[in-house]
């Protein structure tokens, strides 16, 4: 049994990312096309941009965009200023004050006191900060924030919280998210790459070429230390993963010829492996940090999976051929997908399909 095409949850982000690109991050040389700053540059954030007409006009746009579809949408965000609390903060209060109800974003290496102050008044909150740093830097960072600020003397999450670009598998693993978004699917796909399932505790999944591309995946464009996997390709695979990969070729109605064919089909391929991971690796929310085990549902209820949000830009006859890839029963509860207000119409369009 197929669910509706259109049986996704709908997240939408303020744009505050490209908005910072563009305008704080263009005072560093080296900052064309990566999301987000290493902690290292943040020293570089200009923040005059805020005071500006222009600036003014885009945060009553998106105000006027969700007065109007809030309703429409299972959670947006707060239009936050990377890297900045006070100037976030001042405008969680505006759109406050608007009559929205945004979940605040907090970003990673901010001082903690305005988390603290958020997680006294919400029960829901993001945290970015993210991208591009690397795993290795990010696990030390997230381990004592979550121990000291975000976790209750048993190890489970005080409110629900969004991992903003968590496009890392171990991370989404490791921590007890209430939902995150990627844009990863979109990244490797583009690039010719597929991820498949392997045995492996730690990072049960690995990624394979399967269409030639020039430019090589680095680990700061979509989570995953592919530098050294780019001539990974199927015929390398053990044949116990040939296997798996076969049986789900199988599954999901799909061949090597169309995956190395197409981009959108490397997408939705991608969307399902991650899905399958989640439900096997990641326990029901919420979930213990300390022992690994969830709280047993409310009876009747239903088991409380991450939800998984697809991030990235889609054509229109993208998104159709997309949401009729991943309209499948055993993922239904992780659909979800992450639309930027930057991109307005896009956003509208995304809508307008939940819609129908």
């Amino acid at each position: 049994m197929k669910h509706s095409i259109y049986d996704y949850k709908v997240f939408i982000d303020c744009g505050a990312p490209s908005l910072y690109n563009k305008l704080s991050r263009n005072v560093l040389s080296d900052a064309k096309g990566i999301m987000g700053t290493k902690m290292s540059e943040r020293k570089f954030d200009d923040y005059s941009y805020v005071d500006k007409p222009e600036y003014a006009a885009y945060r009553q746009s998106y105000i006027d965009f969700m007065l109007k579809h809030s309703d429409e949408v299972n959670v947006y965000s707060n239009l936050d200023v990377i890297n900045n609390p006070q100037l976030t903060y001042r405008n969680q209060k505006i759109l406050e004050e608007a009559g929205l109800h945004p979940i605040p974003v907090w970003h990673l290496g901010n001082d903690v006191k305005w988390l603290e102050r958020y997680l006294k008044s919400y029960d829901y909150i993001a945290i970015g900060g993210l991208v591009p740093n690397p795993t290795s830097v990010l696990i030390p960072l997230l381990d004592k924030l979550f121990k000291d600020h975000l976790l209750d003397s048993d190890g489970f999450p005080k409110v629900k919280l969004h991992g903003f670009a968590c496009t890392s598998l171990p991370l989404m693993k490791r921590y007890s998210w209430y939902s995150v978004d990627s844009a990863t699917c979109r990244k490797l796909a583009n690039f010719g790459s597929i991820v498949i399932p392997i045995e492996d505790k730690e990072n049960p999944i690995s990624t394979f070429q399967v269409s030639a591309r020039p430019k090589i995946i680095k680990e700061n464009e979509c989570g995953f230390g592919l530098e050294a996997q780019a001539g990974n390709w199927l015929g390398g695979m053990s044949k116990h993963t040939k296997k798996a990969f076969d049986k789900r070729l199988e599954k999901y109605g799909m061949t090597i010829d169309q995956l190395g064919a197409s981009i959108i089909q490397r997408v939705v391929w991608n969307y399902l492996m991650f899905s399958e991971v989640i439900q096997e690796t990641v326990p029901n929310w919420p979930w213990s940090m300390h022992t690994r085990q969830s709280t047993p549902p409310v009876q009747g209820e239903c088991p409380q999976y991450m939800t998984f949000y697809f991030a990235g830009i889609l054509s229109k006859s993208e998104e159709d051929e997309f949401w009729k890839g991943v309209a499948v029963e055993s993922i239904s509860k992780l659909k979800g997908t992450l639309r930027s207000f930057f991109y307005e119409k896009n956003a509208e369009y995304v809508l307008s399909l939940k819609n129908t």
